[in-house]
């Protein structure tokens, strides 16, 4: 990410300048269907740099899924933010967003097909674990709380991880993610037990929806084989 920023840097000039370029260049990802707005702004920023000779031509396609990554990012942390301001916990939906984001980039799960699904999906579940944190009495958490860990740690020990199709895993990294997955889960889930336990800390409900979210994931997207995946 750091990298595709400073590729940004020099298009800024540009940008101010010369204004955005009338032409979007298409390629083989859009040709036959409309283009959404998310690819068209990475295409646009892309043609720009073709055109400042900042990258060759052949490099364009990995710079157009780079920027299509990280404009799609961008705006599912902008929903992280947006939703952390209208249910007044900021810093919940923060730490939700690290963690499903780490989680996810090692165990997988199910990806929409298309980048509006995508932050649709994110935004609904994003809504639904920041209404539990906010509004579950932690009183009537306790039994539901080990339900959870169970099935998190079930789920994550048996599908984890769950490979995309365009980013293959050798035998030796899927047994690396798996045992890092499972790692991972079970030491979130210590730290949740403790906040239900010893603090009686609301953020078990935040952590447990978590992990709940990034296991449902996984399960639905395994049997199918499918469609895309992360």
């Amino acid at each position: 990410m750091l990298t595709s920023c400073a590729v940004l840097l020099p298009v800024v000039p540009f940008l101010l300048t010369e204004g955005i370029p009338s032409g979007i260049m298409t390629t083989e990802t859009t040709k036959g269907r409309r283009i959404t707005v998310i690819e068209g702004a990475a295409s646009l920023v892309v043609d720009l740099l073709i055109r400042h000779q900042i990258i060759e031509n052949q490099q364009a396609p990995i710079y157009q899924y780079g920027f299509e990554i990280l404009i799609s990012s961008a705006i599912t942390c902008m929903i992280a933010v947006g939703l952390g301001i209208a249910f007044k916990c900021l810093f919940a939906s923060l730490l939700y967003f690290g963690m499903f984001v780490v989680l996810r980039s090692i165990c997988g799960g199910y990806h929409a097909n298309t980048y509006w699904q995508c932050n649709m999906v994110f935004f609904f579940v994003t809504t639904i674990v920041l209404a539990l944190f906010r509004f579950l009495p932690i009183s009537k958490f306790n039994e539901l709380h080990y339900c959870i860990i169970a099935l998190s740690i079930l789920i994550t020990a048996v599908y984890a991880p769950v490979e995309n199709k365009n980013k293959p895993l050798t035998k030796k990294q899927k047994t690396i993610f798996r045992i890092i997955g499972i790692g991972m889960t079970m030491l979130i889930a210590l730290i949740s037990c403790l906040l239900l336990n010893k603090l009686r800390n609301s953020y078990c409900i935040l952590i447990d929806s978590t992990l709940l979210v990034v296991a449902f994931s996984m399960f639905v997207t395994d049997p199918m084989r499918v469609g895309e995946k992360i």
